[in-house]
């Protein structure tokens, strides 16, 4: 059966297993759907962030839902930006993608002069912008086309966005700024999509399969997406019924395991008082969900420091606080989730004190043996 217009709330989770979710159905009505199996397909959660490529429904819901569950998550501090999504007012924003500067386009800041190699990979020059942005007190920097002939023909879909938002590549510099792109980390996987809690599976980028680490290949998100679903599909049908040490699953120091033993170092996230709130209307919801993406592009963005991410935390728990128990709106559901999520992502970022791949910590700013690992949250506890 076909469930449409419906919303996940949670996993039902019985004697340790997953055996499906609660549910909005469309005429709002709490529901459950049971099944044997439950693939969490709910895709990243760039509306954390103020700036995103990401759609309004990215909301980290699949993630938001294990965590409560206890699956093992991990990576969440490593958040892909791009660095240059044209700065305009619609969401999700625009990509003006890495084949411009490929071309020869150029970066140019508030003065017009280069500051970036802008061949260099996405983390490096997301880095370079927000730096240079933070120097001289804008929000954009300048992506210098001009130089590049027959970009209509070129660049057929990208004309097309610059065309809807009036700007011509071939006589102006088009505004760009960073924005978040794609969530590497998410809930931990072996290569066939199975989680650390039976009967629950996961695939794309509400995933952690191993096939991403600190960081994102341009286009690899493809072949997950291509990929994992399928193998899910596949290892079900083959009688599959426990995770393998494959992928993010790996064994821990090469002892064997059970297959849910998941190696990394265990986080353990800081306790969250229960919201005291009963009501909240919606655009007080709307208001709220604003402040948490200011709060986490400013502090816990593309650079981040252990007072940034104390400032992101303090402004994410002032939003959970609002947040009344038990709804059921999916609106605030929504939030609930964004709210949660973030937490786990600044946890891990207060607690990983390197530099690597996508995390960017200016006051830890190289890379250190001892985090070469992944930072669990939930999950069985480790044995070997």
């Amino acid at each position: 059966m076909i469930h449409e217009r419906c919303f996940a709330l949670d996993l039902i989770v019985e004697d340790g297993r997953c055996v499906g979710v609660h549910a909005l159905d469309a005429d709002g009505r709490r529901i459950e759907v049971r099944a044997r199996h439950t693939l969490l397909a709910t895709g990243g959660a760039g509306q954390l962030f103020a700036v995103t490529t990401n759609p309004p429904e990215a909301t980290g819901d699949g993630v938001a839902m294990a965590l409560r569950a206890g699956v093992a998550v991990a990576d969440l501090e490593f958040f892909q930006f791009h660095p240059t999504a044209l700065d305009h007012p619609s969401m999700p924003r625009p990509l003006l993608s890495e084949a411009l500067r490929g071309h020869g386009a150029l970066l140019r800041d508030a003065r017009g002069e280069r500051f970036v190699d802008e061949l260099l990979p996405r983390d490096v020059v997301s880095r370079a912008i927000t730096a240079r942005m933070l120097e001289q007190g804008v929000d954009r920097v300048w992506l210098d086309a001009t130089v590049l002939d027959h970009f209509d023909i070129r660049f057929p879909t990208i004309a097309a966005d610059l065309d809807a938002a009036g700007l011509d590549p071939a006589t102006e510099w088009l505004p760009v700024a960073p924005a978040a792109h794609h969530q590497c980390g998410g809930i931990i996987t072996d290569l066939n999509g199975a989680t650390s809690m039976p009967g629950l599976w996961a695939a794309g980028e509400t995933s952690c399969s191993g096939v991403h680490g600190a960081n994102r290949l341009a286009s690899n998100s493809l072949l997950e997406g291509m990929v994992f679903g399928a193998r899910v599909v596949e290892a079900i049908a083959a009688g599959v019924v426990a995770a393998e040490a494959t992928g993010a699953m790996r064994t821990v120091a090469g002892r064997p395991t059970s297959g849910t033993v998941i190696g990394g170092q265990r986080l353990a996230l800081p306790e969250r008082a229960r919201s005291t709130a009963t009501t909240i209307d919606r655009q007080r919801v709307v208001e709220l969900r604003h402040q948490l993406q200011r709060a986490l592009t400013t502090h816990a963005g593309v650079l981040r420091t252990a007072a940034s991410i104390r400032s992101a935390t303090d402004a994410l728990l002032a939003v959970d606080a609002e947040i009344p128990a038990g709804t059921v709106d999916p609106a605030v559901c929504e939030l609930a989730n964004l709210v949660e999520v973030g937490a786990a992502l600044l946890a891990a970022a207060d607690a990983r004190e390197e530099s690597r791949g996508a995390h960017a910590r200016t006051d830890f700013p190289g890379a250190h043996e001892a985090f070469r690992l992944r930072l669990v949250i939930g999950g069985p506890p480790a044995h070997g």
